[in-house]
């Protein structure tokens, strides 16, 4: 996955954010031989992470694509809009069908699995943000379909899933707050979107603003939660030609303010394995199990959620170790 095309003109810098966002993405399950999938052998379950929100808050996806048929399944192991193997449609009664367009693009290699029958892949990712700018731009109840491309291209029908309903209201006028169409609005964006950037100063000013005009919105909690992630990780900041280093104490200060339980699962898992990385480098061992171990709980073992931990891992090896 190192071939990008870009819907948009932007820096290396965003290009990294863009890889991250495929690390939501997880095969499970070896496989052996392949069959050409067809509509009847696969079946797409598609969760949203919360149903009711106000306008500007952001918004998960996590899908599953299970064999449901007799015999393996040659399918995309990337589940993602990037990748092309899946598409998102949003619907609303005051905008008419459109297919939600990430902001990059790209081709992966050996992107290909067998899926044995009753195994399946799964991924999470954000849909409320792409290159065509807010999805969830106005109040109103929202149409959101999944569907799933198969490797056999046009010889083969896609697979739909069942259409899931996203109520959004507009309280306390924050949607109109984040949402001016200017740089600064779209920095913010991103920023929520990648939750790091360094780079986006108009966008992270726009967000402090937020938290103090809305301290209590439910945006606020995204906003502390991109603060945290973003400072619990070193940045390469392209426009300066500098790296800033992790800065875990101010990380775990945001994240002492999130609300957590006012969040989607994939973003409390994502906020806990931070903050074990931070307690371990702080030499918190204590702390840093404690972290983690509500991790563990939250993901339940779930596979959209499993590779959030191999990514963690990864980032610190030391996190092994917890129980």
């Amino acid at each position: 996955m190192d071939l990008f095309r870009t819907a948009r003109p932007s820096t290396n810098s965003v290009c990294a954010c863009a890889l991250a966002l495929l690390s939501f993405v997880l095969p499970v399950g070896p496989g052996l031989a392949q069959e050409r999938p067809s509509s009847a052998a696969l079946e797409l379950k598609l969760e949203i992470g919360k149903s009711a929100l106000v306008l500007g808050e952001p918004v998960y996806a996590m899908v599953r694509l299970v064999n449901v048929g007799v015999k393996p399944v040659d399918v995309f192991k990337l589940l993602d809009p990037q990748t092309g193997a899946l598409q998102i449609e949003v619907s609303s009664s005051s905008r008419p069908r459109f297919v939600f367009l990430p902001l990059f693009y790209t081709d992966a290699v050996h992107a290909r699995t067998a899926l044995s029958p009753g195994e399946d892949i799964a991924a999470a990712f954000p849909i409320f943000y792409g290159a065509l700018g807010w999805t969830f731009d106005r109040p109103g109840t929202y149409r959101v379909t999944a569907e799933y491309r198969h490797p056999s291209g046009v010889h083969s029908e896609p697979v739909r899933s069942t259409p899931m309903a996203v109520t959004v209201a507009d309280e306390g006028r924050i949607g109109a707050f984040l949402m001016t169409g200017t740089s600064a609005s779209e920095e913010a964006a991103k920023f929520l979107l990648w939750q790091r950037g360094d780079q986006l100063q108009a966008g992270q000013a726009l967000v402090k603003d937020l938290l103090k005009t809305y301290p209590d919105s439910p945006v606020a909690d995204y906003a502390l939660l991109a603060f945290g992630r973003n400072l619990s990780r070193s940045f390469r900041n392209y426009a300066t030609g500098r790296i800033r280093q992790a800065d875990c104490e101010p990380a775990l200060n945001y994240f002492q303010k999130v609300r957590s339980d006012r969040l989607p699962a994939f973003l409390q898992i994502q906020q806990r394995l931070d903050e074990a990385r931070c307690h371990i480098r702080l030499s918190q061992p204590a702390q840093a199990r404690e972290s983690m171990t509500r991790a563990k709980q939250l993901g339940a073992g779930r596979p959209e959620f499993r590779l959030l931990f191999q990514q963690a891992v990864r980032l610190e090896p030391a996190l092994q170790q917890a129980p």
